[in-house]
């Protein structure tokens, strides 16, 4: 069962019936079957030749507006003559036509193209039009796209019987008695009228115009999701009036499914008309895989990893409550492998000052891991590492710098040595650092083992357009020692950062050793000052980062310079 929206002008709930006497009102109907106005056309309305309406067009001060049409009523007396006059086809005349309906709501005159003119003789039916209701639907089926519903009569007008008839082609249905009267098998997603039809005075029959009882897409929800495969594409509208809600917000959503091979499977609203939202689920009712708000714009984008034998589910909304049309691409690239190091339990160890290259290509998001408090939107691809700090420290220093093209983000955290309950034991995030990586530094204690968490926003592969992507970065490690037991040794400062042609060395012993590194680990320079105080000539070095490594006595301090 799937719910049935009645539609008529925006109207629920129709109620009919009128006291017709000698005198009485006609009313003017004018249609746009393209919706967007009458496009310079005009009507005069006359009666005994006296104009009533004059260059009437659609005008919310003179009329009503009731859906794609303009409604305006004018007061006739039995026996006048009406005449219309239309003005002009407009630039677009073959989109409008008109109505003139009598008092009974039946159609006596209309036009459907320039320069022509209806002569109408009213008729005030001096009788009491049978009155009631139609609101209930009491039955539906979107599957068989037939319906029921109830029509409440109130009164039967001047009649003993009132005999109800459609334009559906459905047998009519005669009413004896008031009360509820239950039509049945009317068609869906189809406009018709029903007539209550005076069996003994045809001038006070009834007519109610333009029903349509709606159903919602085939894919309103979850367990109805349209199957879609690779590279194809889609389209669909959340503003229906049918479509509902089921998941994630406000915003109306349609649902479809993926279940083909595996690999990385991209789902795109980029081409779409509004402010979108994606999101992704292993089951109908399951776990949120990934979702997506802004990637191209205000549109989504959404990528998964599918195993080739599960089915994943696409809910298709808008940010909040918005709603409109929009094209869905599914696109499917070569599963990409997992880093090694992709699950927290697999933490590679580093080797203080020792640089290390790692990658966040093809890296995905335990769910089941709390995300870092400093990023906590969307999805993120991580990798983990270790470090065990030596006897005498006490700081922990961590630098990531981007060292692909493809990438964006080496964003960092650093947690207690438990992968079971991260949110409780992380120590420090940083995801500030835009485009060239993070540093972040904590009080650390000697012999205890941290967990460091490297990511980047979203999964490989890389949105269309306008999101951030993975790529390769390095990370290092180094720790200082206690004040005691460094007795200063290491207290040395360096200048300026950024530099570009020199950087200087001072310290309060002698700095027996400086080298520098790239960003691949590879040492690019070498020098032993054996002094306090030493210049570094780094004329000859292309722009980027560094890892500068200074010994002092037994103590081994690392930093990053920037060479501009």
């Amino acid at each position: 069962m799937k719910k049935i929206t009645l539609l008529l002008f925006a109207m629920v709930i129709l109620c009919f019936g009128f006291s017709a006497n000698a005198q009485c009102d006609y009313t003017l109907e004018m249609n746009d079957s393209f919706g967007d106005g009458w496009n310079g056309n005009t009507i005069d309305v006359l009666v005994n030749g006296v104009t009533v309406l004059d260059d009437v067009t659609f005008d919310e001060t003179e009329g009503t507006p009731v859906g794609e049409q303009f409604i305006i009523a004018f007061a006739v007396t039995d026996g006048d003559q009406i005449t219309t006059l239309w003005n002009g086809g407009g630039t677009f005349g073959g989109e409008t036509s008109y109505r003139i309906l009598s008092a009974n709501s039946i159609a006596v005159g209309s036009g459907a193209q320039a320069s022509i003119t209806t002569d109408i003789t009213v008729s005030c039916a001096v009788c009491t039009p049978p009155a009631g209701a139609i609101g209930v639907v009491s039955n539906d089926d979107c599957v068989a796209q037939t319906f029921d519903f109830d029509v409440d009569i109130t009164n039967l007008g001047g009649a003993t019987s009132v005999t109800i008839t459609n334009t559906a082609g459905l047998p009519p249905t005669s009413v004896t008695a008031t009360g509820i009267v239950t039509l049945v098998g009317f068609p869906t997603d189809t406009v018709f009228d029903i007539t209550f039809v005076d069996d003994e005075d045809s001038g006070c029959d009834v007519t109610i115009a333009g029903l349509i009882f709606l159903c919602p897409p085939a894919n309103d929800l979850c367990a109805d999701a349209i199957p879609l495969a690779c590279d194809e594409t889609v389209f669909g509208d959340t503003s229906d009036p049918t479509v509902t809600n089921t998941v994630g917000n406000a915003s109306a959503d349609l649902w479809y499914s993926y279940s083909g091979a595996a690999g990385d499977i991209t789902a795109s609203l980029c081409d779409s008309s509004y402010d979108t939202n994606i999101r992704i689920f292993d089951s109908c009712g399951g776990i949120e895989i990934t979702n997506n708000d802004d990637s191209c714009g205000t549109r989504s984008v959404a990528t998964f990893v599918a195993d080739g034998m599960s089915t994943y589910y696409i809910a298709v909304e808008g940010y909040a409550t918005t709603e409109g049309a929009f094209t869905l691409t599914i696109t499917c690239a070569a599963p990409t492998p997992p880093p090694a190091n992709d699950l927290c339990g697999d933490a590679i160890a580093l080797t203080l000052t020792v640089a290390e290259n790692g990658t966040t290509v093809g890296a995905v998001e335990n769910v089941a891991n709390e995300k870092p408090s400093c990023d906590g939107f969307g999805t993120i691809a991580d990798v983990w590492y270790t470090v065990t700090l030596p006897t005498g420290t006490n700081t922990l220093n961590v630098i990531t710098t981007v060292s692909g093209g493809d990438s964006s983000e080496a964003n960092l955290a650093i947690y207690s040595n438990d992968c079971t309950i991260l949110e409780v034991n992380q120590l420090a995030c940083d995801d500030t650092g835009g485009f060239s990586g993070e540093t972040l530094t904590i009080g650390g204690t000697a012999g205890t083992t941290y967990l460091i968490r490297v990511w980047s926003d979203g999964v490989a592969p890389a949105p269309p357009s306008g999101g951030r992507i993975e790529g390769t970065f390095t990370i290092v490690a180094d720790a200082t020692l206690s004040v005691d037991s460094l007795q200063n040794e290491n207290a040395f400062t360096y200048f300026p950062n950024p530099v570009k042609n020199e950087l200087t060395l001072n310290a309060q012993k002698d700095i027996q050793n400086v080298s520098i590194f790239n960003l691949l680990g590879q040492e690019v320079l070498r020098t032993a000052p054996n002094a306090t105080g030493s210049t570094i000539n780094m004329n000859e070095l292309s722009q980027g980062a560094y890892f500068v490594q200074v010994t002092i006595g037994n103590v081994i301090e690392t930093v990053r310079v920037i060479k501009q």
